[in-house]
């Protein structure tokens, strides 16, 4: 018997014997606790006893319908049924394969009712099992056989499932000869077969129905549906008036090429050099791996470049591409035209040949940031009521008045002076082009070179095109003081903020043609003092306020122009000429270096700004030369370097 509604575990339990097997041989528990006296389950007793009340053994089933169980379950001891192990299974006779299966669910007094489908099973012979447990793990089963009467023959040869297909599919049915034409429903409209007399085939008689889920007109022969898209169920059902038999497929329609996006370079982003080419190509269909490319265009037109992206996973494709390959810019200062703005398309095609691309500019710089340590002076450009004011031409690196102001080329300098440069990125060129692209100056790679020994080139032309392009390989950067003769110091810069004004008093050299003189009564506020010394009333900027003054660390408001340098510090000689270059890269790699500033170093000169060096001290070095990268070898010699035109009009960040 079943154990009674609401009884406490507590009752359930016997008390201990000294032996260790009862009447049934069923072993006890150990005890547990301290002691040997505490409390154990009892062992398993009584039988489980399952009946099967429907269906009725040899009862027939239509394959088509759910079976209704139901059962008595019984427990004949002081056990309880567990009502969660009460389960029943389906196999054909004579196999222990599970065709179909479920749970039972406790009615009360002993009973247990449910359903168990038997979906499309062929005719035949079933074995209905039911099995069940008690509180202590004692078994039970009861089994009862079952015909199932197979509905009709019916086949879905198409669609196939979870197959992609595009603006059209043939649905194609067999069933057995002579039957009814088979319903199908998709998209919630019933399917139309093309002719009311199948095509027969040897066993079956074949039903067709094209039909058209794309944009209008619907191709001849093919049935009108909605636009669809995306997972689609058909449903199909053939009956012969006592059985129903039902196939569902679900499959996909997919009208669309694959999704392109994340590409790289993104549109307008300015590269060079080496650069990934990749994107984000996904489709429910699948990609078809052959057809993900990238176009890149050039002015040579054919062939263009076709670059086969590579699966890298994720969905990602890929390949790496040498914008070197583009037509370059000639090095200034020629003004060739060059590639500015590539067209890059991509293109992909899924697997069932929907294709899709996407195609934008990107920007290309191959062009050397241009740096000069002696560039010419500028005048600054405002709008007035007047209309357009020049200022008085300035130096945008000195006041050019005290020892120890930013020196010029060929000046003799005191132990401490100031160092910086005029570095701005440059980028390729085109007629027309109003907005150069660049990729602005990396200030990591940002640096001044300072060379003692003289019978060595500080700049050198590398690939023999007779512009000076880097630093000398041979050298040996050092950012200590300089101890051996191949040495060369190397300081980094850091970029002075825009700030200040130049002087708009009435200047009479202003070219009328340009700009009128300016109107400022008093002179322009200096941006910082130190101990006395003025510095430059204005930081000028590029490119919409980038920096264009890069100077010796720290920058500070006592020193807002930056630090000095120091060549006693530095244990470079005194009494005779140095070498000093800039050399600075772009955030995409393009270097470039200045032209040399030649200087003669001599510790207590105090003769004034840019003094004279004495006449022993000799010519000026060249400081430029030659690198052959085969032999390794270095020499002195010639090589063209750039700087800032003459009579530069500079308009600030605000606009002029």
């Amino acid at each position: 018997m079943s154990a009674p509604r609401g009884l406490s575990a507590l009752a359930l339990l016997l008390p201990l014997a000294a032996c260790t097997t009862n009447a049934s041989n069923y072993p006890y528990l150990p005890p547990t606790g301290a002691g040997g006296a505490g409390t154990t389950m009892p062992p398993p007793n009584g039988i489980v006893t399952v009946t099967i009340v429907s269906p009725t053994a040899g009862m027939t089933e239509s394959s088509s319908t759910d079976v209704n169980v139901m059962v008595t379950v019984d427990d004949s001891g002081t056990d309880f049924i567990d009502t969660s192990s009460v389960k029943m299974t389906l196999a054909a006779t004579g196999t222990a394969a599970a065709l179909s299966s479920g749970q039972l669910v406790s009615g009360g007094s002993d009973a247990y009712s449910g359903t168990i489908s038997i979906g499309n099973l062929p005719s035949g012979s079933y074995t209905l099992t039911v099995t069940a447990k008690s509180s202590t793990g004692v078994a039970g089963q009861a089994t009862t056989t079952l015909m199932v009467q197979g509905g009709p023959t019916l086949i879905v040869n198409s669609p196939a499932q979870g197959q992609s297909y595009s603006d059209s599919l043939t649905i194609e049915i067999l069933v057995d000869p002579g039957a009814s034409p088979p319903a199908a429903t998709l998209g919630g409209v019933v399917v139309v077969w093309s002719s009311t007399s199948p095509m027969s085939i040897p066993t079956y008689d074949v039903y067709r129905a094209t039909v058209w889920f794309g944009p209008p007109p619907t191709p001849v022969g093919s049935q009108a549906f909605p636009t669809l898209s995306g997972p689609q169920l058909l449903d199909v059902k053939e009956s012969n008036g006592t059985s129903t038999s039902e196939v569902q497929r679900t499959f996909i329609i997919d009208t669309s090429g694959p999704s392109i996006t994340m590409t790289t370079p993104f549109p307008g982003q300015v590269v060079g050099g080496l650069v990934q080419i990749s994107a984000l190509i996904t489709d429910e269909s699948g990609v078809l791996d052959s057809s993900v490319v990238a176009i890149i265009g050039d002015d040579v037109g054919t062939p263009v470049f076709n670059l086969q992206l590579q699966p890298e996973g994720s969905g990602v494709y890929g390949i790496l591409f040498d914008t070197l390959n583009l037509t370059q810019c000639t090095p200034p200062p020629a003004t060739t035209p060059c590639i500015v703005f590539p067209t890059l398309s991509f293109r992909a095609s899924d697997s069932i040949g929907n294709e899709s691309s996407i195609g934008y500019d990107f920007s290309v710089d191959n062009v050397p940031p241009l740096s000069d340590l002696d560039p010419p002076q500028v005048r600054e450009l405002r709008l007035a009521a007047t209309g357009l004011q020049c200022s008085f031409l300035f130096d945008p690196l000195s006041v050019n008045q005290d020892v120890g102001d930013m020196p010029n080329d060929g000046c003799m300098v005191p132990q401490v002076f100031d160092l910086r440069a005029r570095i701005e990125d440059q980028g390729n060129r085109a007629s027309g082009l109003k907005i150069t692209p660049i990729a602005g100056i990396d200030p990591d790679n940002t640096s001044m070179y300072v060379l003692a020994d003289t019978e060595q080139p500080l700049v050198v032309d590398s690939d023999g095109d007779g512009n000076c392009d880097t630093i000398n390989p041979l050298l040996v950067p050092t950012i200590g003081p300089l101890t051996q003769s191949d040495q060369v110091l190397k300081i980094r810069l850091a970029g002075v903020a825009p700030a200040g004004a130049a002087d708009f008093r009435p200047d009479p050299t202003v070219p009328l043609a340009d700009c009128g003189p300016g109107t400022d009564t008093p002179p322009p506020n200096v941006l910082c003092t130190i101990d006395g010394f003025e510095q430059p009333t204005l930081a000028i900027s590029y490119a919409g306020g980038l920096p264009n003054i890069w100077t010796v660390e720290p920058i500070n408001p006592a020193r807002c122009f930056g630090n000095q340098f120091d060549t006693r510090a530095n244990n470079v000689p005194d009494g005779q000429w140095i070498c000093i270059a800039a050399g600075s890269a772009d955030l995409i790699g393009n270097k470039g270096v200045s032209r040399p500033m030649r200087v003669y170093v001599k510790y207590d000169e105090n003769g004034g700004f840019c003094a004279t060096p004495p006449a022993g001290a000799g010519p000026p070095p060249a400081c430029t030369g030659t690198y052959d990268p085969v032999s390794k070898t270095a020499a002195v010699g010639a090589c063209q370097t750039l700087k800032f035109p003459s009579g530069e009009l500079y308009c600030p960040p605000g606009g002029c």
